[in-house]
């Protein structure tokens, strides 16, 4: 097996792993949103913004960042570009200059 192909292999397997790992993510996705509209819901006319309803909205937009930043850095090691393959196969050359 080439070099080239041992880290477009690592590449993939670790693009399967932040996908699984994105897809747990998004299995929270129901309970905050659920929170989230049970605590908008309840809000108060006197009260412009509660605590329970701005830390749900909070947590819940955080979960989508988390879980699209995890698809779009798993969509990067899938493709296996230049960048990912400087990151995982570092040139020996560069190595040995430096040692």
């Amino acid at each position: 097996m080439s070099r080239k192909e041992l880290v477009l292999l690592v590449s993939r397997a670790f693009a399967l792993l932040l996908i699984s790992w994105g897809l747990v993510e998004a299995t929270y996705m129901p309970e905050r949103l659920f929170a989230l509209s049970h605590h908008l819901n309840r809000s108060s006319v006197l009260l412009a913004h509660d605590y329970w309803s701005s830390y749900y909205l909070i947590i819940t937009v955080f979960l989508a960042l988390r879980m699209l930043a995890l698809l779009v850095v798993a969509a990067q090691f899938w493709r296996c570009g230049p960048r990912v393959e400087r990151l995982l196969s570092p040139e020996r050359g560069n190595q040995l200059a430096s040692g």
